[in-house]
């Protein structure tokens, strides 16, 4: 027996403009099958909206994955999304078998809570919602099926799977185990994906866009002295090596991440060591450190970490974001190119861009915003959903 939510009155109007969720405050009653984890949504007035899955122990109490009476998150459901996720990264991506992407991003992809990247021939996936427990062996015997890898490893782990009441899993989820880190390219850049213990799935893939925009204004500026804060890894800092930078000083207060730096630096000659320096240290006072010894640079990345995780948290986020950014305007020489980030979905991007501006007034170093960075084409973002455009960012000119 199947299960249907039936929502409020007004509250199928941001559904039918793309959103996604429905909180639990927006169900006016549900009938059918308790333990069934889809549902038909249908508006107050009985018109049919989507299908969705459930979610009981969260206040998104269903996430509608299609809008297709017959949709179903079964075996062959989650095989024809797969599929059609692989084939639209083929056109929109030239990743390349020793290549890395995302394949799937949630929601986006009409795969609500599961999120899977591509690192050479090893697949990572997430899963951060309940359905997809009970779904786990069909979702592995299809990532099989689909990509055909060497290896499939599971981080599921994020915070996020609190809210669903599940433990976090990590580990070997099929094939060949892991050797260590995994190497892939990225452009003419060799990387390395550390899946077992890195951030999210082991590499920042959701800024490549913003890497390669790096290296062109980079070669733009001549040989710019670059200072990179929240460097983790470093991919910024030895792009910017490879670009010609006379100088990269990137800091991060993460021994291990220094280390992988490291072992990347390695893998691409033209990041020649002497140009760069890589300091363990807390960002907002190593950046007034720097303010007090009136240094000086021509190129400064501002990439933090979220902020803002929850609503009560927005105003403190917003006031941290404008102490970097600020210190980072009295940093830069005249004619300097701040390329500076937000992953908070809690902050869109006219209120991120608010900050900067107010950021530079109180510096009194008047900016220009030169282009926009954000997701590549392999994190779609959603119409009507804006959380699906978590990452903001902007090149301005100070």
């Amino acid at each position: 027996m199947s299960l249907t939510l039936h929502l409020k009155t007004g509250r199928d109007i941001p559904i039918l403009r793309g959103h996604p969720w429905i909180m639990s405050g927006a169900i006016a009653r549900q009938e059918g099958d308790a333990a069934a984890d889809e549902a038909d949504v249908l508006a107050a007035s009985g018109s049919f909206l989507g299908r969705a899955t459930l979610h009981p122990a969260s206040e998104i109490r269903a996430r509608i994955f299609d809008t297709r009476p017959e949709a179903r998150l079964d075996e062959k459901g989650i095989l024809e999304r797969l599929t059609l996720a692989k084939e639209r990264r083929a056109h929109w991506m030239a990743a390349g078998p020793d290549g890395a992407e995302r394949l799937v991003f949630s929601e986006s992809d009409g795969l609500p809570g599961l999120i899977l990247d591509r690192f050479a021939d090893t697949l990572v996936f997430q899963l951060l919602t309940a359905p997809w427990e009970r779904r786990r062996t069909a979702l592995l015997e299809a990532l099989v099926a689909v990509f055909r890898p060497s290896t499939i490893w599971e981080r599921s782990d994020a915070d996020v799977r609190r809210h669903e009441g599940l433990e976090p899993r990590r580990g070997l989820a099929w094939g060949a185990p892991l050797a260590g880190p995994i190497p892939f390219r990225e452009g003419d850049w060799q990387f390395l994906a550390d899946v077992e213990n890195g951030h999210k799935t082991g590499f920042y893939l959701d800024q490549s866009v913003s890497r390669h925009a790096l290296s062109t204004w980079v070669r733009r500026l001549g040989s710019p002295r670059v200072l990179n804060v929240f460097a983790y890894t470093d991919t910024f800092g030895l792009i910017a090596l490879a670009a010609g930078a006379s100088s990269v000083l990137s800091m991060d207060s993460s021994a291990p991440a220094r280390d992988m730096a490291s072992r990347m630096q390695a893998l691409n000659p033209a990041c020649e060591s002497a140009r760069w320096e890589y300091r363990i240290a807390d960002a907002f006072a190593a950046l007034r450190q720097l303010r007090d010894a009136a240094r000086q640079f021509d190129l400064i990345i501002l990439d933090p970490p979220r902020l803002v995780n929850r609503k009560s948290k927005v105003q403190e986020g917003l006031r941290a974001y404008k102490d970097i950014n600020l210190l980072a305007c009295k940093l830069l020489a005249p004619g300097g190119i701040l390329f500076t980030f937000s992953c908070s979905g809690l902050v869109d991007r006219t209120l991120f861009g608010k900050v900067i501006e107010g950021a530079a007034r109180d510096a009194r170093r008047p900016l220009q915003f030169l282009a926009d960075l954000g997701q590549p084409p392999d994190h779609p973002r959603k119409p009507g959903f804006p959380e699906s455009e978590y990452l903001k960012g902007f090149i301005a000119g100070v």
